[in-house]
């Protein structure tokens, strides 16, 4: 079994305990939905994790190793501050 929350899990327990108007003998049948609720949660966030990494990974690869050469201010013809004769 995965490691749990189970303060999250107490406290979903309760809030639905609660949602429910606090009905008496419940308490496994909210346990178990806020259980489902942690799992689907968890999965959710392995998978963002998941294509986050592809896609550094994949934007990493496709990044040039060098950049290209940019042409300096001196090395550019430049309009501004050039005097009309």
């Amino acid at each position: 079994m995965d490691e749990y929350d189970t303060e999250w899990i107490a406290r979903r327990a309760y809030t639905l305990w609660e949602e429910e108007g606090r009905p008496d003998g419940r308490h496994d049948h909210h346990w178990q939905q806020a259980v489902a609720a942690y799992e689907t949660l968890r999965a959710s966030a392995n998978a963002t994790t998941s294509n986050a990494q592809r896609r550094i990974r994949k934007a990493r690869e496709s990044t040039p190793t060098t950049t290209p050469e940019t042409p300096t201010a001196a090395q550019t013809p430049s309009s501004r501050g050039a005097r009309k004769g």
